[in-house]
């Protein structure tokens, strides 16, 4: 059995029309339901998890004051609007302090990957305008799919832990934040074209509505993405709604409407070794050819598996085709926002939500019409009526998800003190599976869109034949307290929070029971995971003066197993334990008429770390728990407003990390063995980050010049291989029209190069256990996902 995310990786569900049409029954049902919560930007804001000091920002937009008693960085729309076209969450907080973001393309369409302060993707919240949108299965985030940069004001980051009031239960790391740019208050319209290297086209158009009466105003926007991969043959085709309408109530009360719509078919980038780097060169990617089929014939032995005719180069078999690589997905987040005043001291907000996705993740498998195993006795599946052949199947990973949810919290403020009391609910329901769809003679799937109910290849009694087949629902009930005191005239304030998350996973299984058993372990067919905890929190700021203040935290985080375990044979589900940290931090901020600039000191005490590794008697990748690490480091950033022109920004982090632990893995034969992990670095944490910029902005242009560098960071738990350091440039350049060439409308030009010198570099690490085989126990190679090589686009705006 294999347990995957989606994206080749994974998968998402769906025909447009069905999009469509849940699009429209979701806003309906929202409406209908009558909850409403508050705009992000006003005081108590559900999505307000990040409060800024309201000073202007630096640096052009890269860094603002926090407020927070925590780390904490931002950037603007200033900064965001002058990045390149199609830019991702990820890609535009690539320069604060802690974040290791690596995108598998340049521009942002295809997945990305991020760490910070050694947190993985799946362990950092991602949230929405107040909505969490990683994934429910197995927290992992996609930030291509959600928003169009256009449509944000701000992305923040939260380095170390989220607040008692964050809005996510799969996260021990930070939060990722992204808040989008409100209707406003007067009528425009916002056209922008984009072109690029590998074919890029992509078209953008947002109206604002302005005040239509009433006190309410609206935008909608629309952008069609299309870019070839950069390796290989294959594309990206993106399309992307956001809409939001406003009602202001009155008497500082308002209600929001939003809605995110994305649609994608993306070929995948292929994921490879350092001997098949070597072998292959750095520009491969999935197999461009297809060696044709023969055709069915009767008492033949027909074998489409051509492996054995490569001369060792298997990654160019039939199975390897990059046809049979796409993840194809779309996807919905509705959310209805109210934030009502009810007294002069109390406040309530409430939200409720829905996130709805499907799709699928692409790969092949060859199975043989013998497999009593997949097929429950022989079957005949190319009609030719025998039994005697091993038939090529594009076998995706498909994914449809459906997640309902709402937040509400009251705020009461009485003298110097601010108590906010909230729940949150959610219930998923994830169904995943494996189908076997037809390939033609010419490498062409069937479909690329699964379909949960019309499959043709069927066992011996009559069941369908998948090879992985489940449905998940993940029950989340967390109720929270926050209690917030301000002393000596408003200069301190201390904060203590406590919340309570408890999550139910119930699964069916319903692979027969051979698929069902590895070695000796079954899976069970209706697993069954609780799983939860109290978590506080304590904060402080002290404001020294107008210019600088101190502060200091400590909170403990927890985040639920991933469903991969339900799902897993021989799992022990009343031995699992969930993943918590300790994360303490204390910092020091300034601001003056000239600099922003902060600096953090931090430890992390993780217990029951869990990491996507491979096992050898499951003979799949799960979640495996590697036991406690210590993560300490430290972090700065500091930024200049601009002076004569010029502004610069400069961030740098370092970090140190220790497994405590040695890792047991099994020999396939009964017995484990320790690898030797103990006291190694964690994977893909880089001691050293240190990030740049460099404006100048005179009158209707500006440039600019952003630097990074990444240290060295291993890519196995034994620290026996690693990825050697590198640094990249970027340059932008941009000119907007005099207004008297262009009188009410504003036209700006911006070019963009990412990765000026051209290094090639590995961006992603797929870890492995042990790079060399150690005392019995084989060869878990990593796997590396190459980064992009120097990119060109450039982007007209013209809005009116």
């Amino acid at each position: 059995m294999t347990i995957l995310a989606r994206d080749g990786d994974a998968v998402r569900e769906g025909s447009r029309l069905r999009g469509a049409l849940l699009a429209g029954v979701a806003l309906n049902v929202v409406v209908c339901a009558g909850a409403l919560a508050q705009e992000a930007s006003s005081a108590g804001d559900v999505e307000t998890i990040l409060v800024t000091s309201g000073r202007p920002a630096g640096a052009a937009g890269m860094i603002t004051l926090q407020e927070a008693p925590k780390s904490a960085s931002s950037v603007s729309r200033q900064f965001i609007q002058d990045q390149p076209a199609a830019a991702n969450p990820f890609q535009l907080i690539n320069l604060a302090p802690g974040v290791n973001s690596n995108g598998r393309d340049a521009t942002g369409t295809g997945r990305g990957a991020i760490s910070v302060r050694g947190f993985q993707s799946n362990q950092i919240g991602l949230i929405l305008d107040g909505v969490p949108v990683n994934d429910s299965g197995t927290f992992n985030v996609y930030p291509q799919e959600y928003i169009d940069a256009e449509n944000l004001s701000q992305v923040y980051i939260m380095q170390g832990a989220g607040d008692a009031d964050t809005p996510n239960v799969g996260e021990t790391g930070g939060n990722i934040g992204m808040v989008i740019q409100k209707p406003s208050d007067d009528f425009h319209v916002m056209a922008q074209q984009a072109l690029g290297d590998n074919s890029l086209r992509r078209e953008f158009v947002r109206v604002d509505t302005g005040d239509i009466g009433f006190r309410t105003k609206a935008f909608i926007s629309y952008s069609n993405a299309a870019v070839d991969v950069w390796r290989g043959v294959g594309d990206t085709k993106r399309q992307h709604v956001d809409a939001s309408i406003a009602h202001d109530i009155g008497d500082s009360s308002r209600i929001a409407l939003s809605a995110f719509y994305n649609t994608a078919e993306t070929y995948s980038y292929q994921a490879l070794n350092k001997a098949q780097i070597a072998q292959y060169g750095y520009n491969f990617n999935f197999a461009t050819a297809f060696a044709p089929t023969d055709p069915a014939a009767n008492g033949t032995a027909q074998n489409d598996n051509n492996s054995a005719n490569l001369n060792g180069q298997t990654l160019l078999q039939r199975s390897n085709y990059y046809k049979l690589a796409t993840n194809p997905f779309e996807n919905l987040v509705v959310s209805v926002k109210g934030n009502f005043a009810l007294t002069d001291s109390i406040r309530l907000d409430v939200q409720p939500y829905l996130w709805y996705g499907f799709g699928a993740g692409g790969t092949a498998g060859y199975f043989s019409e013998t497999n009593a195993a997949q097929l429950g006795g022989p079957r005949d599946l190319n009609g030719d009526g025998d039994t005697r052949d091993t038939k090529l199947f594009y076998n995706p990973f498909a994914q449809q998800q459906m997640r309902p949810g709402f937040l509400t919290r009251g705020k009461w403020s009485y003298g110097h003190n601010e108590l906010v009391v909230g729940f949150q609910y959610e219930i998923g329901k994830l169904r995943e599976w494996k189908p076997l769809l037809s390939v033609d003679a010419y490498g062409n799937p069937v479909s690329l869109w699964p379909d949960l109910y019309n499959e043709h290849v069927f066992r011996a009694d009559g069941t369908v034949v998948r090879t992985q087949d489940q449905k998940t629902t993940t029950e989340v009930v967390r109720p929270f307290v926050v209690d917030t005191l301000n002393l000596f005239d408003d200069k301190l304030a201390l904060s203590v929070g406590l919340q309570h998350s408890q999550i139910n996973r119930s699964g069916i299984n319903y692979l027969p029971l051979s698929l069902r058993t590895a070695g000796n372990a079954v899976a069970p067919t209706r697993p069954e995971l609780d799983q939860g905890k109290f978590v506080p929190s304590a904060g402080a700021v002290y404001h020294i003066d107008d210019s600088n203040q101190v502060f200091m935290s400590a909170t403990q985080t927890f985040r639920a197993t991933d469903n991969s375990a339900l799902y897993t044979p021989g799992v022990n589900l009343s031995t699992i334990q969930p993943e918590t940290t300790v994360d303490l931090e204390a910092g020091v901020r300034h601001a003056d008429e000239w600099f922003i600039s902060s600096f953090t000191l931090f430890n992390t005490n993780y217990s029951n770390r869990q990491q996507s590794l491979f096992d050898v008697t499951a003979n799949t990748t799960v979640s495996k728990n590697i036991g406690g690490v210590i993560i300490k480091g430290a972090e700065a950033e500091i930024g200049t407003k601009p002076i004569d022109g010029f502004s610069a920004y400069l961030s740098a982090a370092y970090t140190q990390s220790h497994l405590k632990n040695d890792i047991y893995v099994g020999l396939g034969n009964g017995s484990t063995v320790p690898l030797p992990t103990a006291g190694k670095q964690l994977t893909d944490t880089p001691e050293w980050l240190v990030s740049s910029m460099l404006r100048y902005e005179r009158d209707n242009y500006f440039a600019q010049i952003q630097g990074k560098y990444t240290a060295h960071r291993f890519s196995s738990l034994t620290n026996d291989e690693e990825v050697p350091s590198f640094y990249t440039f970027d340059v932008s350049a941009g000119y907007t029209l005099p207004e008297a060439l262009t009188g009410k409308f504003t036209t700006k030009f911006v070019l963009s190069v990412t990765n000026l010198f051209d290094k090639h570099y590995i961006g992603g690490i797929n870890f492995g256990n042990n790079a060399l085989a150690y005392n019995g126990v084989a060869a878990n190679l990593p796997s590396y996902q190459l980064a992009p090589p120097r990119f060109v686009s450039a982007k007209m705006s013209v809005t009116y």
